[in-house]
């Protein structure tokens, strides 16, 4: 599959990249996604069962067993008390799941790049729906701008027309420049 100048290829089962066609790999890329959301060790429905050692909760059963929480500080943030800390980690949700969100939003923006670069004109523009891919690309670019969960390298293919939406305050400034992002972006 392919955007203007660039290639993407899918990673097949023993992990060696492949030229797919496009319909092959928004098929693949749908598939994956719906199955990493389907998942519930990547995206758990239920609250995790030791809520209240993540929030230094005691129960009646253990009341009388203190629970050594090891050394702070004055600035210790609060969600680090228990252990190591990720993004999810109080709803349950394992450490990889920055990173399986990042996965999901850049395989989302190749699709998008691919249906501009290869499908504006014909059928987009053909038959009045470019305002709708324009409306739904500027607010998933919002949330992936706002958040930081893809890097330059990845938005590169639609830099041009993210910038024009930035300008013209499709995309609202402080998304632009990544308020509430989450990490540093690759």
């Amino acid at each position: 599959m392919s955007a203007g100048r660039h290639t993407y290829t899918w990673l097949n089962g023993d992990k060696v990249p492949v030229k797919v066609p496009a319909s092959q790999y928004i098929n693949l890329v749908q598939r994956w996604i719906v199955g990493k959301i389907h998942d519930p060790k990547s995206f758990p429905t239920e609250p995790p069962f030791d809520t209240g050692t993540i929030y230094g909760e005691v129960s009646a059963a253990d009341a009388t067993t203190p629970t050594a929480m090891g050394p702070t500080t004055l600035t210790t943030p609060p969600a680090t008390l228990g252990g190591r800390d990720w993004v999810g980690k109080a709803a349950g949700f394992p450490e990889t799941f920055l990173g399986d969100l990042k996965t999901i939003f850049r395989q989302m923006f190749r699709i998008y790049a691919h249906l501009y670069h290869s499908h504006w004109e014909h059928p987009f523009w053909h038959v009045s729906a470019h305002r709708d891919l324009n409306s739904t690309f500027v607010h998933y670019v919002t949330v992936t701008l706002l958040f930081g969960l893809l890097g330059p390298k990845d938005l590169e293919p639609m830099q041009p027309l993210i910038d024009i939406w930035i300008a013209n305050g499709s995309i609202p400034a402080d998304a632009a420049n990544g308020a509430c992002a989450i990490a540093p972006s690759p």
